[in-house]
């Protein structure tokens, strides 16, 4: 495993190459080719680890790249929000919409293990939902058959199966005309 600290370090040295300014005036100008940067990113900084980085490493990667794409795109979402004594990595576009109107909004958890399945079960039984009545994409390596709507990291070589996520993200915003965005 790779320390975070290593891997934010690569993949900001990733961005840096490109230029932050560069790609939040791409994105802003068009959203679907944030997705492509999230690839492009994600296969440079694996690389920078000969691409050798376990699932852990490459689930911190892939999320240190997604929060940098939403604010570089200006898309709403609240970080590391606690519910009760949990914490959800990510909700779209923010609590409030999440607990006023479930279906308005994404919980987007990073799955590292099987305990982390647990943490959502709890989560759903907090807000008193059922599994259809979220918007819950999980970002993994594991296996969960169709647990929810699951955006999965794929594990070989470099490449990345969520290259669509910030066109998934700004499709459903704009869908349900969050005010927010």
């Amino acid at each position: 495993m790779s320390d975070k600290a290593d891997l934010v370090s690569v993949v900001y040295d990733a961005i840096n190459e490109i230029g932050k300014q560069k790609i939040r005036s791409d994105v802003i100008s068009n959203i679907k080719i944030a997705d492509e940067y999230i690839q492009r990113l994600f296969s440079r900084s694996s690389e920078q680890f000969s691409n050798k980085l376990d699932s852990n490493s490459l689930i911190t990667m892939f999320e240190i790249l997604l929060h940098f794409m939403l604010t570089a795109c200006t898309i709403p979402s609240q970080r590391k929000v606690k519910i009760s004594h949990l914490t959800v990595d990510l909700v779209i576009p923010n609590l409030h919409t999440l607990s006023r109107s479930p279906n308005d909004a994404i919980l987007i958890q990073f799955i590292r293990s099987d305990k982390d399945m647990t943490t959502i079960d709890e989560i759903l039984s907090i807000l008193k939902l059922k599994t259809e009545d979220l918007n819950m994409w999980l970002i993994t390596t594991l296996d969960l058959h169709g647990k929810g709507s699951t955006h999965v990291i794929n594990l070989s070589g470099s490449k990345i199966d969520c290259s669509h996520i910030i066109r998934d993200i700004d499709t459903f915003l704009k869908e349900r005309r969050d005010k927010s965005f």
